[in-house]
């Protein structure tokens, strides 16, 4: 998932499933399957194929994902005349089959989208997920914070979660905590007096913050 290639995606630009009357969704992956844990760049081309758009915004494109996380994002770029480009960092945060969609609503096609079928698969012994679960935070630990872990149930009130002592306010809530007695390890930082998450891992569950406290330094 690491590498920028369209070799893929120029080969689905007519595939079933992917085609649309007004535009065309394409993405640099026919379908992925991976490990939980696993992140990497994935892109999303959209070929316009009528004149005039309707759309109140040439970007106004919607995408959502279901057991995958968007860490970051491009913006859309023209790459030719009507033909756009965003490329955005999945995280597979949540084992299941998951998806990656692009959609819109316009006056003159009216609903389109296109999925990028994703399957979350357990996670491997050399992986993220394992790494994390041992105790030792997979990524770069945040200059200028320390790093601290937890290990309990998980008690989710609303969007504040509670672990061995712990509470803190989550920016998103993980499907699989929902009405749920899980056992995570959570690992954070203090900001501002405050524990901030930076990921929670536990059962088929992967869920980064880290970026979000990247991008409000």
């Amino acid at each position: 998932m690491n590498v920028r290639t369209w070799t893929i995606a120029m080969a689905l630009a007519g595939a079933v499933g992917l085609v649309s009357l007004g535009c065309d969704f394409v993405f640099s992956y026919k379908s992925i399957t991976a490990p939980v844990g696993t992140w990497g760049e994935v892109g999303i081309r959209v070929y316009k194929t009528h004149a005039n758009c309707t759309l109140p915004s040439p970007y106004a494109y919607d995408i959502t994902t279901a057991g995958v996380q968007i860490l970051d994002e491009t913006p859309w770029n023209e790459v030719q005349p009507n033909v756009i480009e965003k490329w955005v960092i999945l995280s597979l945060a949540e084992v299941g089959d998951g998806l990656l969609k692009i959609s819109k609503t316009c006056t003159k096609e009216g609903y389109e989208e296109g999925i990028l079928p994703i399957r979350v698969t357990a996670p491997t012994a050399d992986g993220a997920w394992f790494q994390a679960w041992s105790g030792t935070y997979p990524f770069e630990s945040p200059v200028g914070y320390t790093l601290a872990s937890v290990v309990g149930d998980a008690s989710l009130n609303g969007d504040v979660l509670s672990v061995g002592g712990v509470s803190l306010a989550l920016p998103t809530v993980p499907q699989m905590l929902a009405g749920r007695t899980v056992s995570v390890r959570l690992f954070y930082v203090m900001r501002d007096g405050k524990p901030f998450p930076l990921l929670i891992v536990g059962e088929g569950l992967f869920w980064r913050y880290d970026a979000l406290l990247s991008a409000d330094e």
